[in-house]
């Protein structure tokens, strides 16, 4: 059986292949849940909006915003994309 250490460590391996794949709106189905509530639960993901996160540093203080700010325009960019494509 896996330690809770690895898996975080999985759940962190799936969301830097997203990262490197330039994702920075995460959608729910872009995770599978358990990834996505384990880091959610460790402060590695940061609900935007319902279904919507961003990648955050855990040791960041709550509603600094530093996340928010660096990941505005990727993020609306990443979303209206999914939810509009063309359009």
């Amino acid at each position: 059986m896996a330690s809770p250490q690895e898996k975080l460590a999985d759940s962190l391996q799936a969301l830097e292949l997203l990262q490197e794949r330039g994702v920075v709106a995460v959608y729910s189905s872009d995770l599978t849940r358990t990834h996505r509530e384990r880091l959610v639960r460790n402060g590695f993901l940061q609900e935007v909006m319902k279904g919507w996160y961003i990648p955050v540093r855990p040791d960041e203080a709550g509603g600094a915003g530093t996340a928010w700010y660096a990941a505005y325009w990727g993020f609306w960019a990443g979303y209206l994309n999914a939810r509009f494509g063309t359009n």
